[in-house]
């Protein structure tokens, strides 16, 4: 017999044990096979052994329903190793079997005193044999290791005929391992259809071809201002922390509401109750460390990170001289606190934060003056609580929140923008028969905002006139949205059917604007494994006219670079300068819809494979903007922009050795502005791809790879440059000829990622490696001019660049 025909037949061997134990019962004795008398111990020698049986590699979360057996053990073994010879079923004169409770606890009566061989087998796990001895000075820790085959799981779930529920949702925990994203849950998202290429590896959200301002970020069910750190490498919640991320590409829930694109919610972890745990990593961007506890009957979670990416570029600046590159940091972090406040009442507590800072000095705009100032610096901080009561009959959320938002950037200018943002979120959902629920709710975000302008008196040690440019401004002003909802689920037999209604009450630049949003959604299960749905809404939107010259221009247009003029895109503006694009003006505000809708089916296929296809369609209408100053009044239109397509998702969400996905998007997105002819939309990327896989392999190691081809954007083609004379001199402005004349090409990268763990008792180790663009390919992403656009040259994308890094779990 082969070797690995005779542990094969030691593992049957061991099952058989596993079932004729289970016919015994727990904590009774089996005297082995029934043409077998087996010697049972003196009544004198029975002890009894008690134990616990956890997960391993830093979780140690108990695991019910593990099923335990005793056995006789030589006299020579030494208590608490790992038995490496496996169980010989003909060495069995005794046994004894338990399993676990909720808690993981096991208790073993009537078992001989001496040495044991303790083996436990639970669903999920690697089997594991141990040695002990009975009696035992306290009680038995035995630490399972998670079965590698199955030790990461893709969830990405899709609406099941509910309210709010997303197209697709990720476990935080298992995105991490993605390749391509860094070790980012959110990141990872953007490998799903109907997510556009982020230029320059940027975390911009365009969904289905609209702006990125058009898409809603949330996190824990209240606004946040960015989902991104400037440095796209990073959310702006710590990996640990996140639990899960829901995408909604197109139609979303009525409990959000004044977005015409999408939305996308990050929810936050809490703690585990059951014992301190902590996790800390460092890789060559950032480090951090969370660290969880029980608290009276509830749990704390709190996790921080900083980057050290300044200091590193701070190290080379001092080996080869100054580069000008700017030097990025960022920061995060995230507490909270949940408590049981007497039955079915929860009540969770949140603190988070964010921030940045992008600095540099680069040379002067001639050879001995001063050298050019550029520091940039945004925050947020938010303070949450929730109560949820969950009595059976009803189920209900009350959250009220507070942010304080600060930006500063410091150039020619000194600007400094301040804002107090008060949101509350209240919704109530109920059963009231059994083919209908009731749901409805109320959200409310309030901003007030402080801004201030003024030329800098000294800029890189120069003193500047006074008299002729120093100006200090001041701008103030507030703005309110609140939204009110009814839904209902109605369900007959395979069918649901969930119409819905949202008002929202818009107060802008002075003006209050009132508008309803009807929606419906359908779902029915039109064969065993193949389900139909359809979704159609409503969705108004703010629309506000801004003083063009009060933009905080955090970086400019035609803004000199590399001894050239940078072409930088609108969207990249946006980018650095999402929320300060302007000071509404009295009165000039309006509302209008985009309009939605999307159908299409999912399928469960052969080995364990889900397809899922969607056909979608936008429009947003177009309205009239009355633009008002001092002494008159200018009507404006706005643009009308449409996007239809097809997403398509085959994936394997539940493999034990491989899971993934293979995404793809075909999009025609287009703007007509003010009646004109129509023109390709910014992001108006024809063809996106992703292939997205992630592979046990064996002793704990796990290999990954992402390769995404993608169209390239429209591009607003220059044909040359027009001089103008100024008070300042002569300067060049570009000749535009009509975009989409020409694109960008076409867009492909290879990332890998390999990770290796090793669970210990107690704490566990891994170490990645994040390999993105594995073949070096260099990608255009912004155009360089000469002064006068007659000449054209390119400003490439990333390189490749490895990430690598370390983590510990306690």
């Amino acid at each position: 017999m082969t070797r690995r025909a005779r542990h094969r037949a030691l593992e049957l061997g061991a099952a058989a044990l596993i079932v004729l134990g289970s016919v015994v019962g727990p904590g009774r004795a089996w005297a082995g096979p029934p043409d077998r008398a087996a010697p049972q111990p003196a009544p004198d020698e029975l002890v009894r052994v008690e134990g616990r049986v956890l997960e391993g590699g830093g979780s140690r979360a108990p695991v019910p329903g593990a099923v335990v057996m005793i056995v006789a053990a030589p006299a020579t073994v030494r208590p608490g190793r790992r038995a490496h010879e496996p169980l010989d079923p003909d060495a069995v004169t005794w046994m004894r079997r338990a399993e676990t409770d909720r808690e993981g606890r096991f208790e073993v009566a009537e078992v001989p005193a001496g040495m044991i061989r303790v083996v436990v087998v639970s669903g999920g796990f690697e089997r594991l044999e141990q040695w002990a001895e009975a009696p035992s000075s306290g009680t038995i820790e035995l630490y399972l290791r998670p079965d590698q085959t199955g030790a990461y799981r893709t969830e990405v779930t899709v609406e099941r005929g509910g309210v709010a529920e997303p197209d697709h949702s990720l476990d935080a925990q298992q995105a991490r391992h993605y390749a391509g994203s860094g070790d980012d849950p959110v990141l990872a998202a953007l490998n799903l259809p109907g997510v556009a290429r982020s230029p320059g590896g940027l975390g911009l959200l365009s969904l289905r071809g609209g702006n990125p301002t058009e898409t809603g970020v949330y996190l824990d069910g209240h606004p946040i201002p960015r989902a991104f750190h400037v440095v796209p490498i990073a959310s702006v919640v710590s990996p640990p922390m996140t639990d899960r991320v829901e995408l909604s590409p197109g139609n979303y829930g009525p409990g959000y509401g004044s977005f015409s694109g999408g939305l996308i919610e990050i929810f936050s972890r809490p703690g585990r109750a059951d014992a301190v745990h902590g996790q800390a990593h460092i890789d060559l961007f950032d480090l951090g460390a969370t660290l969880e506890a029980p608290v009276g009957p509830g749990s704390m979670n709190f996790g921080f990170r900083r980057s050290h990416v300044d200091a590193v570029l701070l190290g080379v600046e001092s080996v080869v001289g100054p580069t000008g590159i700017l030097l990025p940091t960022y920061w995060d972090y995230l507490g909270r606190v949940d408590l049981p406040v007497r039955r079915n009442h929860h009540l969770s507590l949140r603190a988070i934060g964010a921030g940045d800072r992008l600095r540099g000095r680069g040379p002067g705009p001639s050879p001995g003056e001063s050298p050019n100032l550029f520091d940039y610096a945004a925050s947020f901080h938010r303070f949450d609580l929730d109560y949820r009561v969950d009595d059976g009959d009803w189920r209900v959320l009350v959250s009220p929140s507070i942010r304080l938002d600060s930006a500063r950037l410091e150039q020619d200018f000194l600007i400094r923008r301040d804002a107090t943002v008060l949101s509350g979120r209240v919704e109530a959902e109920s059963d009231l028969r059994e083919n209908l629920t009731l749901q409805l709710g109320s959200d409310l975000v309030y901003e007030r905002w402080r801004r201030r302008e003024r030329l800098v008196e000294e800029v890189g040690g120069d003193i500047l006139d006074a008299d002729q440019l120093a100006s200090d401004e001041q701008f103030d002003g507030q703005q309110l949205r609140l939204g009110l909802w009814l839904a209902t689920t109605i369900r007959h037999r395979e069918w649901s059917i969930v119409p819905s209604l949202r008002g929202n009450l818009f107060s802008y630049a002075g003006r209050q604007l009132f508008r309803l949003d009807p929606r419906i959604e359908v779902h029915g299960q039109v064969r065993p494994k193949l389900e139909y749905f359809a979704k159609l809404g409503m969705f108004s939107i703010p629309v506000v006219a801004a003083s063009g010259d009060a933009s905080a221009n955090l970086i400019t247009q035609n803004g000199s670079f590399l001894g050239g003029v940078a072409d930088v895109p609108f969207y990249l503006l946006a980018y650095f300068d999402p929320g300060i694009e302007g000071e509404i003006r009295d009165g000039s505000a309006a509302a209008t819809y985009a309009i939605q809708a999307a159908t299409g089916v999912e399928a469960k296929l052969p080995w364990e494979l889900e397809a899922r296809g969607t056909l979608f369609w936008r429009e947003v209408i177009p309205t009239t903007v009355d633009i008002v100053f001092s002494s008159s009044t200018i009507e404006r239109r706005t643009s009308r922009s449409r996007s239809m397509g097809v997403e398509l998702l085959l994936r394997r969400a539940l493999g034990r050795k491989l899971d993934g996905w293979i995404g793809y998007t075909l999009l025609w997105a287009r703007v007509q502005p003010d009646e004109e002819p129509w023109l390709p939309a910014v992001f108006d990327q024809r063809h996106n791809l992703v292939v997205l896989l992630s592979a046990a392999l064996p002793r704990n190691f796990r290999f990954g790879l992402r390769f995404r081809v993608v169209s390239g954007n429209p591009l607003d083609t220059v044909l040359g440059g027009e001089a103008t004379n100024s008070s300042f001199g002569w300067y060049y402005q570009p000749i535009r000829g009509e975009r989409g004349t020409t694109y960008q090409p076409v867009f492909h990268q290879l990332d890998l990622r390999v990770d290796k763990r090793w669970p210990l008792r107690r704490v566990a180790v891994t170490a990645y490696l994040d390999v993105q663009n594995v073949y070096d390919r260099r990608y255009p992403e912004v155009s360089i001019y000469t002064a006068d656009w007659s000449q054209r040259s390119s400003l490439v994308g990333l390189p490749i660049y490895p990430s690598f890094g370390v983590q510990i779990d306690y």
